[in-house]
Parts: structure tokens; C-alpha cells; sequence
């Protein structure tokens, strides 16, 4: 099979195209045929500055969201026969910049028929990640106040459609030239932090979800209504400052969920939700997807096609 691999951390230029034997499945896994892999920012964090820091031993192959068709089934494995389409977000990374992944059972979902394997490669991670974040550790109720920084990046944009299906009221904040599409996709208030100071436009916030950092956190606190939650995704908010606006503030990671998973897979069958594939690129191009995801400011999700 086709594959990318990394063989020493450092550069996305030490990726590898190569051929490989094809992976067998082990109990409790599958083989799949990967239809699209996704292409994320943790994928470029991993080859450029984790490293090792997160676990990750080289040779590997990177990603750890995809779209597939199930192969060969382990020792063990229930609900999946060959031939099934499937879609998920790995609990480890590596493996999905190839031809074939093997993948633990439950870390995968049955892909809904009227769903394309483009869009179920492309939700998993920034959903589960969204959903966890604000409802799950952010307890996000109808009728409550939510703002949400960085609506029009991929957790951001599914954040914002996940409140609104919760019953919430959503501010949320991106660049002026994404205004249309966050509102698109349900904001209620939507503020251009290039133009707009937030702290003086959203009051009386129940939760705030923070995907910036930095000086974006630290003004977050001051929005929040007393007892109010604060989310980050980026980086651990401070202690001091949570307790003296006596409100609740964490850092919280993204992972496999499969019956939240099968949940959204549902909400987008239903059109609850929608998710946005910016650009495709064949599998040898992926230092290329890669490069392009350094760059940010992205309008939608990357894939890769094998």
C-alpha cells in the first residue's frame, strides 16, 4: 500500500512517500480501506514540536481522522462486517495517511447512508472535541449566554451549531470576512475582533469556549457572569484570575467518543449540523496539506484522498 511516513521529528520535509505492506487487523480492530484521511493541526504539532513529548514513536504513519470501508475484522470484533462504512477519530495518532489503517473497533462509527465519506472524515474530531468542550465539561444549557472564540475555525464552527441545537444564545467572534458564514451557521451576535472589542459586546456570559489564548483568555474572565464556566482548548487558564471573578475554568483535550460520535453522525444525516471540505489533496501531496494547515486561517476542513 501508499503511504506517508515520518521517520525523525522535526520537518513536515521528512515525510516519506512510500510502499508498505498492507497492516493486519489484531483482536479488537479493523482494517479499513481509507477513503479520505483529515488533515489537522495536532498532525503538524506532532511532526514539527511534540515529537515524543506526546508518546509518538517513529516510523509512523501520521493522522488520526478518516473515512473508510471496513476490510478484515479482529478476533472479537461486534457490529462490523467487511464492506461496512465507517468514520472516527483514532484515540492514538497515526496511521490514516495510507491506503489502509488498522483501527480499534470502538473508536469508529457506522457512517450514515446519506452521509459522504468527504464530510464524515471531515467532523469527527472537531465535533467530538466541540461537544466535549461545551457540553459535556461546559454544561451548556438552553437559554444560557455562550461566546465563542475563533467561530470560524473547524472546533469553532461546530461549536457554534452544537449551541444553537442546545437552545443557547451564541456570540461568537472571527474576521470580518467570515461574518456571513458564522452567522450561517446560527451565530445570534457575531463581533469581528479586528474591528470590535468582545468585552464590550458580550455581558453576563454563562460559558465561554476559548480557542485563542493569550490575551483573548485573559479578558474571557471578565464577560462571565458570576459562577460562569470557562473552557479553554489551547492552553491552561489561570487559577488566580478564575477565582477572582469566582467563576470555574479549565483546559480540557479532545478523543474518541463513539456514542457521541453516532450521535453527530445522526445530527448531520438530519442536517442539524454541516460541516465544510475546503480542499482535497491525493495522498502524495501531503506535505503540501500540511503546509497549508501551518498557515491557518483556514475556510474548511483539508483531506487527503488515497
Amino acid at each position: 500500500m501508499k503511504a506517508i511516513v515520518l521517520e525523525q521529528f522535526g520537518s513536515i520535509d521528512d515525510l516519506q512517500f512510500k510502499e508498505l505492506p498492507v497492516p493486519q487487523p489484531q483482536a479488537g480492530e479493523l482494517l479499513l480501506k481509507v477513503v479520505f484521511a483529515a488533515v489537522n493541526p495536532y498532525d503538524r504539532k506532532v511532526i514539527e514540536v511534540y515529537g515524543k513529548e506526546v508518546g509518538v514513536q517513529v516510523p509512523v504513519i501520521p493522522g488520526s481522522e478518516l473515512s473508510g470501508i471496513v476490510e478484515a475484522t479482529g478476533e472479537g470484533v461486534a457490529g462490523f462486517a467487511p464492506g461496512d462504512a465507517v468514520c472516527g477519530n483514532l484515540g492514538t495518532f497515526g496511521g490514516c495517511y495510507a491506503q489502509y489503517a488498522v483501527v480499534k473497533a470502538t473508536d469508529v462509527v457506522k457512517k450514515p447512508e446519506t452521509v459522504s465519506f468527504e464530510a464524515a472524515a471531515a467532523i469527527p474530531v472537531a465535533a467530538l472535541t466541540a461537544s466535549k468542550a461545551i457540553l459535556d465539561e461546559g454544561g451548556l444549557q438552553a437559554g444560557e449566554k455562550i461566546l465563542i472564540h475563533g467561530a470560524s475555525g473547524a472546533i469553532g464552527a461546530m461549536a457554534v451549531q452544537l449551541a444553537k441545537a442546545a437552545g443557547a444564545y451564541v456570540f461568537a467572534t472571527g474576521s470580518g470576512k467570515n461574518e456571513q458564514r458564522i452567522k450561517d451557521l446560527g451565530a445570534d451576535v457575531f463581533i469581528d475582533y479586528t474591528t470590535q472589542d468582545f468585552t464590550t459586546l458580550a455581558k453576563e456570559i454563562d460559558l465561554v469556549l476559548d480557542t485563542v489564548g493569550g490575551k483573548t483568555q485573559e479578558d474571557s474572565f471578565t464577560v462571565l457572569k458570576q459562577g460562569g464556566r470557562l473552557i479553554s482548548l489551547v492552553q491552561p487558564p489561570s487559577e488566580e484570575k478564575a477565582a477572582q471573578h469566582q467563576v470555574h475554568a479549565k483546559m480540557i483535550f479532545g478523543g474518541p467518543n463513539a456514542a457521541r460520535l453516532t450521535q453527530i453522525m445522526q445530527q448531520l444525516a438530519d442536517g442539524i449540523l454541516n460541516v465544510t471540505v475546503e480542499k482535497v489533496y491525493v495522498l502524495s501531496d501531503a506535505k503540501e496539506a500540511l503546509r497549508a494547515i501551518k498557515t491557518g486561517h483556514r475556510t474548511g476542513k483539508l483531506l487527503l484522498n488515497p
